[in-house]
């Protein structure tokens, strides 16, 4: 005799109240929550193939069994009335089926209920440019996008179209009209998307992520042409980001990619979660370089990792990962252990700390 049907749509109310960001389900291993950062292991016994399949059938729509079928892997979305809407990866791993579930909250999230930076207000408000919000799978990268949208949303008249695999944080209408383009529901792929999204009279565009040197190109052109563009990179910092861009091209179209980036950049958000004191939550640490003269000439001239030095200046409300993390540990938000894990420089962080940067601490760009 097997074991019994799983009760996913238990694990699934169970996490939201629970405070999970994510369950994994995959055979061999008891349901897994990811609570705080940390996995947790479900009080259950462990999961056979035929459970995870059988939960995979029983959630994923014919169109994403398809796909998946097709390439062994997909992505989807689906809410739950009345408790969430979660974000979905199936994929395979040795034979069997595995599920990624993450947890979206069903109200779309204000900067300031998310905690970040209230600049990030303003640089949502720009009229044109590009925006890159950065950071690795689970940072908070998604969250922070559908904020600074809806912020555009609730204060602007505009037009802002969204290409999104999956759709996550469903927007309403306010101020602005909003259109999301969800891949595989609403279009056959990312490249007909952007092929056809100039043409729609749009102000604002969230693209999702850069993957390749044709959506880099569709970002930047958009740009050009007066459009205010969001999109994210799986990068940690403003430096690593620009170097992903460049390395997507040949060495003989680096430069005018750095020119293109110099003229058209507005910021880079690059974020990490972190754990707060005693562990009963996480807060986004955020870096933000602005395309300030000084910045603008840096990488025109490719002078990438004179970067780091720039945001330290903090000019027009730049600020580095450091600073952040100081400011956190002073408001007693996280405590030094925390913010360590985080910081390259361990001597300047317990300066700062104390209130005691030194001159390296503060360097400025000179030439």
């Amino acid at each position: 005799m097997g074991a019994k049907a799983l009760d996913v749509q238990q694990l699934l109310e169970a996490m939201v109240n629970l405070g999970a960001s994510d369950l994994h389900l995959t055979a061999g291993a008891p349901p897994m929550y990811r609570i705080n950062g940390e996995l947790r292991p479900v009080d259950c016994p462990v999961l056979d193939p035929r459970q995870t399949e059988e939960a995979m059938l029983g959630l994923t729509p014919t169109r994403k069994r398809q796909v998946f079928d097709e390439i062994g892997t997909a992505d989807y979305s689906f809410a739950i009335p009345g408790v969430a809407r979660y974000r979905v990866n199936i994929f395979h791993q040795r034979g069997s089926v595995c599920l990624a579930i993450r947890h979206v909250s069903g109200a779309v999230p204000s900067i300031s209920d998310l905690q970040l930076p209230e600049s990030l207000n303003q640089i949502a408000l720009s009229q044109r440019g590009l925006v890159l919000v950065t950071g690795v799978t689970g940072s908070g990268k998604s969250s922070t996008l559908a904020a600074m949208i809806d912020h555009i949303n609730s204060t602007r008249r505009a037009h802002i179209i969204t290409v999104e695999d999956p759709i996550e944080f469903l927007h309403k209408h306010n101020k602005s009209i909003i259109n999301q383009i969800e891949l595989a529901v609403d279009t056959a792929d990312l490249e007909t998307a952007l092929k056809h999204i100039l043409r729609q009279d749009p102000d604002v565009i969230l693209f999702g992520e850069l993957r390749d040197r044709h959506s880099v190109k569709i970002a930047l052109t958009a740009t050009e042409t007066g459009h205010l563009v969001f999109a994210t990179l799986h990068t940690s910092d403003a430096r690593q980001s620009i170097n992903r861009i460049l390395n997507l091209f040949d060495a003989d179209e680096e430069r005018l990619i750095l020119q293109e980036l110099a003229a058209h950049l507005r910021a880079i958000i690059s974020q990490r979660l972190v754990r707060t004191t005693n562990a009963k939550g996480r807060v986004p640490a955020v870096e933000i370089l602005i395309n300030t003269p000084t910045v603008k000439k840096l990488i025109s001239e490719n002078r990438i990792d004179d970067l780091g030095q720039a945001l330290t200046n903090g000019d027009e409300g730049m600020q580095t990962f450091m600073q952040t993390l100081v400011a956190l540990v002073r408001a007693e938000t996280i405590d030094v252990e925390e913010g360590l894990k985080y910081v390259e420089d361990a001597a300047a962080f317990r300066r700062g700390i104390k209130g005691r940067f030194s001159g390296g601490d503060r360097a400025s760009i000179i030439g």
